[in-house]
């Protein structure tokens, strides 16, 4: 039986992650409904981790990345444009992100968390995919790339949530397509338009 919690949250996820591809600002609106609906998934999966990421992280996020993405473009007007990180920087992330994940995953283990070590890695993963995600960096694709195929083939499947786990699946592929869509949309100026606009100019078209 289809739990209608988890239904909600897949099809707010897909619309959030599509408008996500496509560079387009109201994929934060979206992703309000997407991360308090999985809170609710996830606590019931007692996936604590996930569910704690959802609500205390990823929420406040949602509110951040709408700002950043409008305000803190050169003309302050949703034209952020996308970037990518340093080596350096690349560097720095990856070694605060692993013992994050594995001083989360100790904690975890002793709360009777579900996979606590990777239910820990993909949460420690996600702080860092979403906070570069809010400054519109490419990279972010990349640890969503890990995460969902994480969550798709492993950790969803064993919880028996099998239509998240083939939203996550699903995910992955527009994962991939949005790495591939923002590396060609890279360093091109956006143009300034309202945010009432309901395909913004500087969306980017999907083949």
């Amino acid at each position: 039986m289809i739990d209608v919690a988890e239904a909600a949250a897949a099809i707010a996820t897909l619309v959030n992650v599509w408008l996500l591809v496509r560079n387009n600002i109201w994929t934060w609106a979206w992703g309000v409904a997407s991360v308090l609906l999985y809170g609710i998934v996830f606590w019931r999966a007692r996936l604590w981790s996930s569910a704690g990421l959802q609500v205390l992280y990823y929420l406040p996020m949602q509110a951040y990345g709408w700002w950043m993405w409008m305000r803190a473009g050169p003309t302050h007007h949703d034209d952020l444009p996308i970037t990518r990180l340093t080596t350096r920087a690349r560097l720095l992330w990856i070694a605060a992100t692993l013992p994050m994940a594995l001083l989360l995953g100790k904690l975890m283990s002793f709360t009777g968390a579900e996979q606590s070590m990777v239910d820990a890695l993909v949460t420690a993963v996600s702080v860092s995919g979403q906070y570069l995600q809010t400054h519109k960096k490419i990279e972010h694709w990349y640890c969503w790339v890990g995460v969902n195929a994480i969550y798709g083939l492993w950790i969803l499947p064993r919880q028996n949530l099998w239509l998240s786990a083939l939203l996550y699946l699903i995910l992955l592929g527009f994962s991939v397509q949005g790495w591939r869509a923002w590396l060609r949309a890279e360093q091109v100026r956006p143009l300034s338009i309202p945010l009432s606009a309901a395909v913004p100019p500087h969306t980017i078209e999907l083949p």
